[in-house]
């Protein structure tokens, strides 16, 4: 009898240390879904959670199973936490078909571990899967019908753009090289420039006026942009063509200049001065010119450019 009791004892104890070292340890394997007809595909997804500190070993699986169950791909073993992070679980996803009909018993897929410094290699295995594939339902009872023949597919233009592409761009290449080739032959410039036309400046200056009264600035309420861009093709003008200072100096300095440097008459810097000083009142008083006032400033500025752009300078005494 105590022979019988020191036997159960030590059975205890060896179950019990078996389910300890079991604890935190867990293999499983599911198809999804795991019926199928012939030629299907079906996931079958692995796991294996187990405490940190343990040395794993995944397991290998062939590219056929059972011989005609076929791993057409596989997803990299991912890994992931537990929320207390003692834990790690690794999972990957196996792509599986079958064209074979009939009841596939996928047998239990050993994970290899072992908890260091303990060397002992233990594993925990999957349950057994079982995958049904069927065949598609035949009635036997109609007449056997011929085959069908090729389907006529619609004919589309976009099939063939990147072929159309590819050679209208050969042709241009082509083209290129046999223009470049000739060209170069003869001696002549690859690239024809066309050379820029040079205005003299109350050409410039009438060219851009008449695109300031198209634009119709103080009809749409830009009194100010107008006034400013009016007097800046009057500065631009003086400057060019009596080579004074005109853009960065004030409105009695301009009209100074004009008097001792140039030939122009009174009456023409008389005009000059009042569009110069309308325009400051407008941009530094806020003042509100008249619909005519914005008319007329534009008409002397064209007039004041047509009666001065033959007046000469005056030669400055060395």
């Amino acid at each position: 009898m105590r022979i019988s009791k020191t036997y159960y004892f030590l059975f205890l104890l060896l179950v019990s240390g078996t389910i300890a070292w079991g604890q935190g340890y867990k293999a499983t394997a599911q198809l999804e879904p795991n019926t199928i007809l012939i030629g299907d595909q079906v996931n079958l997804n692995l796991n294996f959670s187990f405490p940190s500190g343990t040395q794993v070993v995944w397991p290998s699986i062939k590219d056929t199973i059972l011989g005609n169950i076929q791993v057409i791909s596989r997803t990299n073993v991912d890994t992931s936490w537990s929320a207390d992070k003692k834990n790690l679980q690794l999972t990957q996803k196996l792509r599986l078909t079958c064209f074979d009909s009939g009841f596939y018993t996928i047998p239990p897929i050993r994970f290899y571990y072992r908890n260091l410094p303990d060397t002992t290699i233990r594993f925990e295995q999957t349950e057994i899967q079982i995958l049904t594939v069927h065949t598609l339902a035949v009635d036997t009872t109609l007449a056997i019908k011929p085959i069908k023949g090729p389907v006529k597919i619609p004919f589309s233009i976009l099939e063939y753009m990147p072929w159309i592409v590819a050679g209208l761009l050969f042709l241009a290449i082509a083209g290129f090289l046999l223009y470049y080739l000739i060209r170069r032959r003869k001696g002549e410039p690859i690239f024809l420039l066309r050379p820029s036309v040079k205005y003299q400046p109350h050409e410039w200056a009438l060219m851009e006026l008449e695109k300031l009264r198209l634009r119709k600035l103080w009809q749409a309420g830009k009194t100010k942009e107008y006034h400013t861009e009016l007097t800046d093709i009057l500065r631009k003008y003086i400057e060019d063509r009596f080579h004074l200072m005109a853009m960065e100096s004030t409105t009695g300095e301009i009209l100074e200049d004009l008097e001792e440097k140039t030939g122009i008459l009174k009456e023409y810097r008389t005009t000059l001065g009042d569009i110069l000083s309308m325009a400051d009142l407008v941009k530094f008083a806020k003042y509100l010119p008249l619909p005519e006032d914005h008319e007329h400033s534009l008409e002397y500025a064209v007039d004041f450019i047509n009666k001065t752009f033959t007046t000469p300078e005056i030669p400055v005494p060395c």
